[in-house]
């Protein structure tokens, strides 16, 4: 079968000679791959049949890859292929006017809840959640509350398509949580949690106007009257902070700003962060309205699968990557060990099907050890990514028509 993902456990305290044993499993969907048939036997593939170049602190890696085309049984192409390996891991970020129908689902809340006088079923939607210090938010599940009647508002449905889409696309992740749809006013927050078993990202989509719309400064600062309230910023704790001795410095002055990134809740702003890391909603002060408060649907990406789209078949792709994986996950065994998630995307050309590029369309991986020096930290993750990206990098495909794109989930831990 088509390994769907990898999943990698060490318990060894080595670091660029350490071994590890891995496990894999593979995730059903409407995407899943069927029995494959093992690798083309005319791809000609190897570790050794790519060069890396890997500089400290560098982003950028080049690979060499020398396959053999799939419409030549004899003559060997060469194409070096570059991709890019963050120097960090991206642990949260942000895509602005996400959804060209915002407005609707907001115009459907503010029909809804703008007459605090008027008695409509809409209004005893929700759930007062309060857990003492930690919780307290209005709340309703949001496909609920977007049924009208019978039938499921149109622009609802299409948000949860949008949102489908682009996670299997850009995140290799198939499915998500049903998604909450939440409220904050006045003295409404959440304090610092971690949500990891709901899967390995998590999003939330705003539909907060926190303006009125006559006033013409909608930029404004907080503090200024066009505001309806302060606060409702998504709050994470900024990576390197959450080992703080690893990047103390005794001469730096350590103020909020610098332990925490916070994301305002933008109309028409997905972000998408690293649950794994403590996160919470800082608390509303301003509006009781709730026609008026932090608006927000949010829930979790899970089941990670491979996805494919374009000219090539899931059949075609999976044909192609159950040897290729097979060589990946040897040589994984002898790096590092590491924990977190990615998604590596790869573009495919039409007739030769070469791989033309490839990116990371989500990176949360760090070493599973503890390091000190965050050169280290870089170059281990680059010499796992990297390795990564130089093997796949290699894939042949089957020519099609048109161009495809790919991507492939790897979770570690």
């Amino acid at each position: 079968m088509m390994m769907m993902m990898m999943m990698m456990r060490s318990n060894s305290c080595c670091c660029s000679s350490c071994s590890c044993s891995s496990s894999s499993s593979s995730s059903s969907s409407s995407s899943s791959l069927g029995g494959g048939g093992g690798g083309r036997g005319d791809v000609s593939v190897s570790f050794s049949s790519f060069s890396r170049r890997r500089r400290r602190r560098k982003k950028s890696s080049h690979f060499l890859r020398r396959a053999l085309s799939s419409n030549s049984s004899s003559s060997e192409v060469e194409v070096e292929v570059e991709v890019e390996v963050n120097e960090r891991a991206k642990h949260y970020f942000t895509r602005d006017s996400f959804y060209e129908h915002a407005d609707k689902l907001y115009s459907s809340f503010q029909n809804n809840h703008s007459n605090a006088k008027k008695a409509n079923a809409e209004r005893f939607c929700w759930d007062y959640w309060h857990v003492e210090n930690q919780y307290t938010q209005l709340r309703t599940p949001a496909k609920e509350y977007y049924y009208e009647g019978e039938i499921l508002n149109e622009f609802y449905a299409k948000f949860e398509e949008e949102l489908l889409k682009y996670a299997r696309e850009n995140l290799a992740l198939s499915n998500f949580t049903p998604i909450w749809m939440s409220c904050y006013v006045d003295g409404m927050g959440q304090e610092l949690h971690a949500d990891v078993p709901h899967g390995p990202l998590a999003f939330v989509f705003s539909l907060t106007k926190n303006f009125d719309d006559s006033d013409d400064d909608k930029s404004s600062s907080p503090s200024k009257s066009g505001r309806y309230f302060r606060g409702g910023e998504t709050t994470i704790l900024r990576p390197e902070r959450a080992n703080y001795w690893q990047s103390f410095d005794p001469t730096e002055i350590v103020e909020r700003t610098q332990l925490f990134e916070e994301i305002e809740p933008k109309f028409n702003r997905l972000t998408i962060f690293d649950p794994r890391l403590p996160h919470g909603v800082r608390e509303v002060k301003g509006t009781k309205d709730v026609s008026k408060g932090r608006l927000v649907l949010n829930g979790w990406f899970n089941e990670p699968a491979i996805s494919c789209q374009g000219g090539l078949t899931i059949e075609d792709v999976g044909k192609v990557l159950d040897a290729k994986l097979d060589l990946l996950y040897e040589e994984l065994e002898t790096l590092p060990a590491m924990i977190g998630f990615a998604a590596l995307r790869m573009e495919i050309e039409a007739e030769t099907g070469n791989v033309d590029s490839i990116s990371w369309g989500a990176d949360t991986v760090a070493p599973a050890l503890s390091l000190r020096d965050p050169n280290e930290v870089t170059e281990t993750r680059d010499v796992v990514l990297a390795t990564i990206a130089g093997m796949m990098s290699e894939c042949v495909f089957p020519s099609s028509k048109e161009k495809s794109s790919i991507c492939v989930p790897f979770v570690f831990g």
